[in-house]
């Protein structure tokens, strides 16, 4: 389960952890390619502008 409660991010560790549940033939590298690609201010964790943005594609 996913919240927002708290500080309103999630970690990148976090997001790894959803997306192997989603397809766990992710790699490391895909991985951490997504979290790159998605985390757009570098701070290492997903607001939930950066995640719903990742949503919508």
């Amino acid at each position: 389960v996913l919240t927002w409660a708290g500080d309103g991010y999630i970690t990148a560790d976090v997001l790894k952890e959803i997306l192997r549940e989603l397809d766990n033939r992710l790699t490391e590298e895909d991985l951490d390619s997504i979290i790159e690609e998605v985390d757009e201010d570098g701070s290492g964790t997903l607001d939930f502008d950066e995640f719903m943005g990742m949503m919508a594609g």
